[in-house]
């Protein structure tokens, strides 16, 4: 068994390594390429990421779509930004007691304080799967 063992490691290595080589030549062994591969990061899918496709879907968009075209309503309403927080309105422009009616309030006390998929969702209900024009402005919010 032992011979046998010897026999294959020394045709191993002689398949790999010539034992004698010309004078003056110089063996070099590259090392292997290491190839890696990258994933992409795996969808979570949550009750809130549902509820977005399907929003999405209703108005025939994808998630990222719908994205841009509530950051079209959100520039429009409040130059932007989605963290304003005021005694009336908030967010992208909800009253704030229209937050709470559509059921904002189970995502945070105000609008503002919400994240920005949580406030496009109550948006979308408000507006009965519609993203709002924007052909002009709303000052008095919605």
């Amino acid at each position: 068994m032992r011979r046998i063992m010897f026999a294959l490691l020394v045709s191993i290595l002689t398949a790999v390594v010539p034992l004698s080589s010309p004078a003056g030549a110089t063996i070099t062994i590259k090392p292997p390429k290491v190839i890696v591969a990258v994933l992409p990061e795996p969808v979570v899918a949550t009750p809130l990421r549902h509820a977005l496709v399907v929003a999405a879907s209703s108005v025939r968009l994808n998630i990222d779509e719908l994205r841009h075209e509530w950051q079209r309503v959100a520039v429009c309403e409040v130059s932007g930004d989605w963290d304003m927080v005021g005694p009336v309105y908030s967010g992208i422009g909800f009253a704030n007691g229209t937050w709470s009616q559509f059921g904002g309030h189970r995502y945070a006390p105000l609008a503002g304080e919400a994240s920005r998929d949580q406030q496009i969702l109550i948006g979308m209900r408000v507006t009965h799967g519609q993203v709002p024009d924007q052909g002009g402005c709303s000052p008095y919010g919605w």
